[in-house]
């Protein structure tokens, strides 16, 4: 009887105090009002710790010291109810706004270090959240977990505490505590899974030969033929063989002008980090729903959200992320690859 009470008082003085008021809302952002899930898990948390450490309490009107007369059930809510909302306000001034984990359906032609890209996480990352044993073991229709940060998810054994997992994979505390929303002492509930930022596993599945030669031109070999629509991105030699995402190299020195193959959009332009392999790349969409990838490159010349014309110069050619020299990594999504032999 005493705990939905607890809750029914808590849920009043957050309704009179317009606090603990945010959530995750569509996109993963901090959005006004708690979600009630979380909301009931943390509060019941912090109402049975309250419940032995009622010495001090807090009031509705004012955040003060009450009176003796105060129901002893209320002060046990008010108790709780402050400590979660202390909690709620360091992660609203944190900056892990958006710690859900998603799930994607695999498509046709995906392979790990695209999906990773376009999610902003590295390959070994949806390697540990989804134990695969070889990186190209994915198929279409293979629904994959993506965490929203670089890092592992753990789902919480008996015995399990915060100090031992956060030793395990190389973390912090701290860090696991804000992102998950975790009460301020670590306390962990057992089966619940929690991402450990920056958090790593020792081994990484081996890697099987990427899809090239005969087998790669069988998987895309159903896409359609836009005959012209596709000019010729870069000069250079023309290595003609499909590996990744239906993506073929052409090599040449670095700095070499690298043009937009079809009239469309700039949907990502990244010139920092890894980015599953492709260095610095840009990601075009084109008007039939069609997308190219531009990868490995020296440096960009475009932004997101720019509009570019076919022949428009948009990069230089170079040895960014996985490469060995001065190439350009050129990917069609939707169509035939118009640099296949």
């Amino acid at each position: 009887m005493i705990l939905p009470l607890i809750i029914i008082l808590s849920v009043t003085a957050i309704a009179n105090n317009g606090s603990a008021n945010y959530q995750y809302g569509m996109e993963g952002k901090i959005e006004k009002y708690i979600d009630i899930k979380k909301f009931s898990s943390l509060f019941l948390n912090r109402a049975q710790s309250a419940e032995t450490n009622n010495n001090a309490f807090v009031g509705l009107d004012g955040h003060g010291t009450t009176d003796n007369t105060m129901n002893s059930i209320q002060q046990t809510a008010l108790l709780a109810f402050t400590s979660l909302e202390n909690d709620l306000s360091s992660l609203r001034d944190g900056d892990y706004s958006n710690n859900q984990i998603s799930t994607y359906a695999v498509q046709e032609g995906d392979t790990l270090s695209f999906i990773a890209s376009d999610f902003g996480i590295s390959v070994e990352t949806i390697i540990w959240a989804n134990n695969l044993s070889n990186i190209n073991s994915i198929k279409p229709g293979d629904e994959l977990k993506i965490p929203p940060i670089d890092g592992v998810i753990h789902k919480v054994k008996k015995g399990d505490n915060l100090k031992n997992i956060a030793k395990k994979y190389g973390s912090d505390e701290e860090k696991i505590i804000a992102f998950n929303v975790l009460p301020k002492d670590g306390s962990i509930q057992i089966d619940a899974e929690i991402i450990i930022p920056g958090g790593r596993i020792a081994t990484v599945p081996k890697t099987a030969n990427s899809a090239t030669g005969s087998s790669a031109l069988k998987r895309f070999a159903n896409l359609p033929d836009l005959g012209g629509f596709y000019m010729i991105p870069a000069t250079g030699r023309n290595w003609g063989r499909i590996h990744g995402r239906n993506g073929v190299d052409i090599a040449n020195s670095c700095g070499t002008p690298i043009y937009a193959s079809a009239d469309g959009s700039v949907a990502i332009s990244d010139a920092v980090g890894w980015n599953g392999g492709f260095g610095k790349f840009i990601k075009l969409l084109h008007a039939n729903a069609t997308e190219t990838i531009y990868a490995h490159a020296g440096k960009l010349l475009v932004v997101s959200g720019e509009t570019v014309q076919r022949g428009q110069q948009i990069a230089l050619m170079g040895s960014t992320g996985r490469s060995t020299g001065c190439h350009l990594h050129f990917e069609v999504h939707g169509a035939k690859n118009p640099l296949v032999k």
